[in-house]
């Protein structure tokens, strides 16, 4: 055999060996997919509230009355949530709280508390299904009905106001509050969005452009916000971190500028604001204009705490780029 018909051959087997690892690796992209958005359990962080360290196990550390509440979905699963719970719970209105794609909601309550406090609003804060004390396993299908049941379960309470219930969802949460909004527009009076993606299509580009002219066929998880957001009539807050690291900005604009049916469009951009601390570099301001958002839209005077820190303690809250999952395909795909 010549010099060159051995190169040859060798390049023939490296192509065929390459095809066969880029095709194994498509696979496993399209069966682990779930996987790669969903994180109920990351290395090294609690999976359940009952194992958080202290302060963010359960809102009675801070002195508030708080219900745990355990909701029933269509499909026969059980979600865990805490009902934070005002003194004149009966009047004020009530945001629904849906987190980000990573950790349970204890790691949410600093910041939840400070809403609490300085918004004068019940809040609702919610754990998808699969996360923290809840049942079963996140899916994009599952999590829509999640978010239907939360609904649900504060419409037939007798002690929470059915015309002021807000939607606030962050990152991930944003793509179940736009849903909700969506779906059940005539019973949402609000919705508040912040660090929210155009869509998983739009993700895959920003994250993994190496998949850009493969993700139609590979793709099963949907979230498109940018389709839905165009039909909603609602009043829409957009709170955008500055630096957001994990969602280009432009995707919380872009979002913005399609919500051409709302009826009043409020934009807020946080100063150095990064993806899961936005709360805490918006400081007071970040706060302040929500409380003016939901004054308006629910003609409600609130009574808060305006002496609170808002610069509340914050724990790290694990998303997409820190899990070994991601970094392993996200390797591989630039090494191929």
């Amino acid at each position: 055999m010549s010099t060159t018909e051995s190169i040859l051959g060798w390049v023939q087997t490296a192509t065929y060996a390459g095809g066969a690892a880029v095709a194994g690796l498509m696979m496993l992209l399209y069966v682990y997919q779930e996987k790669l958005l969903y994180h109920p359990s990351v290395p090294g962080v609690p999976k359940l509230t009952t194992e958080n360290p202290k302060g963010y196990q359960h809102p009675a550390e801070y002195g508030i009355d708080a219900e745990d509440v355990y909701i029933p979905t269509k499909d026969g699963i059980t979600i865990h949530a805490w009902l934070l719970k005002q003194p004149t719970m009966a009047t004020v209105p009530t945001i629904l709280f849906y987190h980000g794609n990573a950790g349970n909601i204890g790691f949410r309550l600093p910041n939840a508390v400070q809403m609490y406090k300085q918004l004068g609003c019940n809040i609702l804060l919610v754990d998808y299904r699969g996360f923290g004390l809840s049942l079963g396993d996140p899916t994009e299908r599952g999590l829509q009905l999640d978010a239907e049941a939360t609904l649900d379960y504060v419409l037939q309470r007798k002690d929470i106001d059915p015309t002021k219930l807000i939607v606030f969802g962050r990152s991930l949460g944003g793509a179940v509050a736009i849903y909700l909004a969506e779906h059940r527009g005539e019973q949402i009076a609000a919705v508040m969005v912040e660090n929210t993606f155009l869509s998983i299509s739009a993700m895959v580009d920003s994250l993994l452009p190496w998949l850009t002219y493969v993700k139609r066929f590979l793709l099963a998880i949907d979230w498109s916000n940018e389709r839905r957001i165009q039909s909603l009539p609602h009043p829409i807050l957009f709170l955008a971190g500055e630096h957001d690291e994990l969602v280009p900005p432009f995707h919380m604009q872009r979002l913005h500028d399609l919500a051409r049916r709302s009826r009043l469009r409020k934009w807020h951009l946080i100063a150095r604001g990064t993806h899961n601390d936005s709360w805490v570099k918006g400081g007071s301001l970040y706060f302040e204009t929500m409380r003016d958002f939901i004054m308006t839209v629910t003609m409600t005077t609130t009574t808060c705490d305006a002496s609170v820190d808002v610069d509340g303690p914050t724990h790290a809250i694990p998303n997409m780029l820190d899990t070994p999952l991601f970094q392993r395909t996200s390797t591989k795909l630039k090494d191929e």
